[in-house]
């Protein structure tokens, strides 16, 4: 009788002491049904991504400067929907969030206008990530897309030259692009600029059509300028925010484009004493900017009657002479007394609203008179011993 209580007891004991077991069990199977992971995917615009029952849909690229995207996330049997702007590097909670069965995404990085690179967290019995193609991307679109082009008119730049710079944006999408807006990089220190600063375009663009807006700026430093892309924002019929950027462009700024005038002389060979020689002179400019104003003046080292000009002048002026460009004059010089001169050029001309003076010297040669009895004064003592040898040879003949 005392073995049937004993077996009473433990049966109505059994329960209370399986009850906790039971419930530590259930908790560990939570823990485990809870467990949060994360995965990385990339898609592209109109692409989905398959999380256990909830499905994540890239609508657009908003930004690529802004680093906003549009996304849509919704759960299959159930009544939840949730259409987002999100912005990168900041995470978004859908349906309460990973920590309470739903999904946290994070845009890591958006690498166009149609493709981002993402992380999702959430519940680790939801599986992998699965892409498909939503049925919006199947369907025809109508949108809008502006390609933008930046130009510079030369890539020769010295500073204080003018650059012309032109903007062209095209619609090559097949919907109308509204409020067309362009944002050109800051005005940069190594340019002033000129007419038609900051450059504006219409604000609206027909499919395949284009409009530019055309500036101009005046390089006043040296150096390497990055001139930044330039973006151009638009939207579309839903007034979606979209944008496209050119390329930047390197320039490098060259020093201040100057004049270099070189003087060469040609000067005559030596002259007979009351002879004449021609002086030939070339002015050559073999800098990079026009020589404006050229003087040429010379000192001759003479009492002005030894060595004089008698045809031409040594002096000569001109009002250009360009970059590469020369210019040649003569004279003529007679020479009264013998004996070697000195000349010396200077050239005076204007550049970039200065003054610049080259000179050079040269030399021109007076022989002495040449008297021609002189040639004879050798014959003469040879005359002289040959007479004195014919009156002997007649002495002794008789």
């Amino acid at each position: 009788m005392r073995l049937i209580y004993l077996v009473v007891l433990a049966l109505l004991a059994s329960p209370i002491l399986l009850a906790p077991m039971a419930a530590a069990a259930s908790d560990d199977d939570d823990e485990v049904d809870e467990e949060i992971t994360s995965r990385e995917f990339s898609f592209r615009a109109g692409d989905g991504v398959k999380i256990g029952d909830y499905r994540v849909e890239l609508i657009s690229v908003v930004s690529v400067m802004d680093g906003l995207i549009e996304v849509k996330v919704w759960r299959r049997a159930s009544d939840f929907e949730d259409w987002r702007v999100m912005e990168d590097h900041r995470d978004a909670s859908f349906d309460d969030g990973a920590e309470r069965g739903g999904l946290t995404l994070t845009v890591i990085d958006i690498f166009d206008e149609e493709t981002v690179r993402m992380r999702a967290e959430y519940r680790s019995d939801y599986g992998y990530p699965q892409k498909y193609v939503t049925e919006r991307a199947m369907a025809p679109k109508n949108l809008p897309k502006l390609a933008v082009q930046t130009t510079v008119d030369r890539t020769d730049i010295s500073s204080g030259d003018e650059v012309k710079v032109t903007i062209t944006v095209t619609n090559t999408g097949n919907d109308t692009a509204r409020d067309v807006t362009i944002q050109d990089s800051p005005p940069l220190s190594q340019f002033r600029y000129l007419a038609g600063y900051p450059p504006k375009i219409k604000n609206q663009l027909s499919p395949g059509e284009s409009d530019l807006a055309v500036y101009s700026m005046v390089a006043v430093t040296e150096g390497e300028v990055n001139m930044p892309a330039t973006v151009a924002r638009y939207a579309d019929s839903k007034s979606t925010i979209y944008s496209a950027s050119s390329p930047s462009i390197s320039i490098e700024i060259k020093p201040k484009r100057m004049p270099d005038l070189v003087l060469k002389v040609d000067p005559p060979v030596p002259i007979k004493r009351g002879g004449e020689g021609p002086i030939n002179i070339t002015v050559e400019n073999n800098g990079d900017a026009s020589a404006y104003r050229v003087e040429v003046k010379a000192e001759v080292k003479s009492d002005g009657k030894s060595l004089e000009v008698v045809k031409g002048s040594l002096d000569e002026s001109f009002f250009e002479i360009p970059p590469g460009g020369s210019e040649t004059y003569s004279a003529t010089v007679k020479g009264s007394r013998s004996g070697s001169y000195a000349i010396n050029l200077k050239a005076s001309y204007q550049g970039d609203g200065e003054m610049i003076q080259k000179e050079t010297a040269f030399e021109v040669t007076v022989l002495e008179r040449e008297y021609k009895y002189l040639y004879y004064l050798p014959v003469l003592p040879i005359l002289i011993i040959g007479f004195w040898l014919f009156r002997r040879y007649k002495e002794y003949k008789y």
